[in-house]
């Protein structure tokens, strides 16, 4: 039996929350309001909330379940399951540590005696955990895979909102954050032409400083502190030569892809990375080539890519055949890419979401 020469993205499911906060909730919930516009600086509008009794597994869980039922596999026929979950909120005030949270889905969704693990890496958690089970198809060790995140992020906005000072507070970053489940099912692809074709994961861990989480000295629950401008310049500086290596790679060109698919940190941020391809390139890269859904739900973290291709497809600007950039920067810092072309998973995903009752929103 030959092995695959690449794996593909079989189904795709989300789980986004119903409830929605506009930036001038969060703000007018912190116990010392700073003094910036936040949606004006961020781009972001509003982001989504997971309801009461509603924790990171429970968005994991819900959105392999949509990934299962678009699928033509049975949870029987999954032999590899990642979950690649920053946020550990599973039960109220209690963050999970052990047993891994690869193992909680496991016996959620009746997937059982099946290799499963835990991958973290930030926000490039999930395109990390894509980079790893591809690795698995191609060398026959796995056949379908499972790649899951639920991310409960509201827990640090809401200590930030407690525990913020002032307008220069490095909490500022968590109040952008919004929450959301996804999984993708990964299986191996004949064509060469299909799926995922590289993926590069570099780590500048000289600049972990700009961004990191621990349990808040200040009081309860966890803090996460960012030096957003910092953070955000040092990433543009480097990133755009990754974004050239991959695409030498892969044989593309700029002009080759369709469809660019970002970490969603902020529209603002969206727009400067942009501009530093731009400077890189000297040309003008496409604004309208990339995605972005922060405006309307916020950072999502290691969730905003698959939210970014499901707003893509189900809006009818991502289609079959597309060639796919995907780029993440990520605390540590973590630059990775990956480059992509579709099969007729946007066609089937659209009519996915169009005949299901209970499938994830159309924007």
């Amino acid at each position: 039996m030959s092995l695959p020469v690449a794996s593909k993205i079989e189904s795709l499911g989300l789980c986004i929350p119903e409830r929605r906060v506009t930036t001038e909730e969060v703000l007018a919930a912190c116990r010392h309001r700073p003094r910036w516009d936040l949606e004006r600086i961020t781009g972001i509008h509003e982001r989504r909330v997971a309801a009461d009794g509603q924790y990171a597994l429970d968005l994991g869980v819900d959105a392999a379940r949509q990934a299962l039922a678009m699928s033509r596999h049975e949870a029987k026929d999954i032999d590899l399951v990642i979950c690649t979950s920053i946020s550990k909120y599973n039960r109220q005030d209690t963050v999970d540590f052990e047993p891994a949270s690869s193992a909680l889905l496991c016996r959620e969704l009746g997937i059982l005696g099946v290799r499963n693990f835990d991958l973290v890496n930030a926000c490039a958690g999930m395109i990390s955990g894509l980079c790893v089970a591809d690795a698995y198809i191609r060398s026959g060790r796995a056949r379908r895979a499972l790649i899951v995140s639920g991310e409960f992020n509201t827990p640090l906005g809401q200590t930030a909102q407690r525990q913020m000072r002032h307008s220069f507070d490095g909490q500022l970053a968590a109040l952008t954050l919004g929450d959301c489940g996804a999984a993708y099912i990964l299986e191996g692809s004949d064509s060469a032409t299909i799926g995922f074709h590289h993926f590069d994961i570099a780590s500048g861990v000289r600049h972990n400083h700009f961004c990191w989480s621990k349990p808040s000295p200040r009081g309860p629950g966890g803090m996460l502190i960012t030096k957003a401008r910092e953070f955000q310049r040092t990433g543009n500086a480097h990133f755009p030569r990754y974004t050239k290596r991959i695409l030498a790679r892969t044989g593309w060109t700029l002009d080759d892809v369709d469809v660019g698919v970002p970490h969603q940190v902020s529209v603002r941020a969206i727009k400067n990375s942009k501009r530093a391809l731009d400077r890189f390139f000297g040309c003008d890269v496409g604004s309208t080539r990339f995605a972005s859904v922060a405006d309307r739900y916020g950072n999502t973290t290691t969730t905003s890519h698959a939210l970014a291709l499901h707003d893509q497809m189900v809006g009818g600007r991502l289609n079959d055949g597309a060639r796919v950039l995907f780029i993440s920067g990520a605390s540590g810092i973590v630059i990775s890419h990956a480059t992509y072309t579709m099969d007729d998973l946007p066609s089937r995903y659209r009519a996915f979401v169009g005949g299901q009752t209970g499938a994830p929103e159309s924007p």
